[in-house]
């Protein structure tokens, strides 16, 4: 069984001309504390079906069962029934991905279904999370105001009535809210009364990873593998979002400014964090976060950050175009590729009136299968590699949900990438012949 480290596919490419780029990106990854990039420790496919992924979310119900199943990693999102939980008294937000998992994993068990967790918001939404929040012994584990609730800051301590506040540190980004005249639309509508995230304010709170292993030991044994996570049998895996950023540890910190990521600009400030503060804190997240990659992997489960290019809460997959397809095609059959878990795109026109969804289908399609290992997964080319913004799921409109391509049965590679001349890629399967040439951008399946 390949369960390839990804430290051995660096060391393999020591052997080739990106050898001081590999040695580079591994000395990076373990000063940041992440593991080295590796494999699923589950059995490896080359079924195509088995290989395709999509970040899933239906922000106003249950995302589509039967669709979801079709994918051989469905992993959906916390924003996915937003409308439905965002009402109930409190939010259920986990509950209900769990659900959703095991609706998914009922119509497909041999998909991997995973679900969203935070190791740097403590998002109330999430019952394992308010239930600490509401409890003031917990009260080391969150990150506060550096004036308490009577200070002066740039997000507000106190729900819109005022009737709840926090000397917990919160913002409103991406948080429900009772729809107003002047905010008819919020991201997460409380359509019946205030909204419940128990006794605190609903917003966006923060872990405060100082607090060392028992707040580690929470979020890994109840967060991460509680009976609404990984320790649930249907739920395989998690997109784990959200990074801190120290600039003495990170160098430039803009997603928006030093401290947790996609927060308000001036949450640091809000805080008094110090330099000092933000790198211990970011120290310390980095400990959690590896401790938690430790876990998922001895518990044969898996993340997202353990795949190249998918560190620090990034799902973008990568993508061959007629402009990078021979450079791409020369590194890839170099033959790390075959060894290392691979996130890749197929481009999608969301255009009203476009007649071929997927442009390049045939040329990205054998370049999947020319460089793919058995831990290779591939979906569309838009961050989640989730049906992009803008195209519906409706198959009155012609339009095409999955390419019949993805679940074609090629069989098992029978031999590695080759160039027989420059810019022309081939692979042998069992029950194809692929090639892939870069000077026309064109690709060609043969079945045998």
């Amino acid at each position: 069984k390949a369960t390839v480290s990804v430290l051995n596919w660096w060391v393999y490419c020591c052997c080739t001309s990106e050898s001081m780029a590999a040695v580079a990106m591994v000395g990076a990854l373990l000063a940041q504390g992440y593991l080295p990039y590796q494999n699923p420790r589950w059995e490896p496919t080359y079924n195509m079906s088995l290989s395709s992924i999509s970040m899933m979310c239906n922000t106003s119900d249950v995302f589509n069962y039967d669709l979801a199943a079709q994918f051989g990693i469905p992993s959906f999102d916390w924003s996915n029934q937003k409308k439905q939980w965002a009402v109930q008294k409190p939010m259920d937000c986990e509950e209900r991905l769990r659900d959703q998992a095991m609706g998914t994993k009922a119509r497909n068990p041999n998909a991997h279904v995973f679900v969203y967790r935070n190791l740097v918001k403590a998002l109330p939404w999430f019952t394992s999370v308010r239930e600490k929040l509401d409890d003031p012994a917990y009260s080391g584990f969150f990150l506060k105001f550096k004036d308490g609730v009577n200070g002066t800051y740039h997000v507000p301590q106190c729900d819109p009535d005022g009737k709840k506040c926090s000397a917990y540190y919160h913002d409103q980004e991406q948080t429900p809210a009772v729809p107003t005249p002047a905010q008819p639309n919020p991201d997460g509508a409380c359509t019946d009364g205030p909204c419940d995230c128990g006794a605190h304010p609903c917003g966006e709170y923060l872990w405060d990873h100082r607090n060392g292993t028992m707040l580690r030991d929470f979020l890994i044994k109840e967060h991460i593998f509680g009976a609404n996570g990984l320790g649930h049998p249907d739920i395989d895996g998690l997109f784990v979002d959200d990074f801190w950023c120290a600039p003495e540890l990170n160098g430039t910190c803009n997603d928006p400014s030093p401290g947790p990521s996609e927060c308000e600009k001036h949450a640091y400030l809000d805080m008094g964090l110090s330099s000092q503060d933000l790198t211990d804190i970011t120290r310390a997240y980095l400990a959690t976060f590896t401790a938690m990659q430790e876990a998922v992997l001895e518990a044969k489960k898996y993340t997202w950050s353990l795949i190249p290019g998918q560190d620090n809460a990034n799902a973008m997959p990568n993508i061959v175009d007629a402009g990078n397809c021979k450079a791409f095609m020369e590194n890839a059959c170099d033959g790390a590729w075959e060894e290392a878990p691979l996130m890749y795109g197929i481009d999608i026109d969301t255009g009203a009136n476009a007649t071929n969804r997927f442009p390049h289908l045939d040329a990205q399609t054998a370049g999947f299968l020319i460089a793919r290992g058995p831990y290779a997964y591939i979906g569309y080319g838009a961050w989640g590699m989730s049906w992009p913004y803008g195209v519906a799921w409706d198959t009155s409109k012609g339009f095409i949900l999955r390419p019949q391509s993805i679940d074609t049965d090629y069989g098992a590679p029978t031999g590695k990438c080759t160039q027989p001349a420059p810019g022309v890629f081939t692979r042998e399967w069992s029950k194809a012949s692929v090639t892939l040439d870069c000077n026309a951008f064109k690709g060609d399946i043969q079945m045998k």
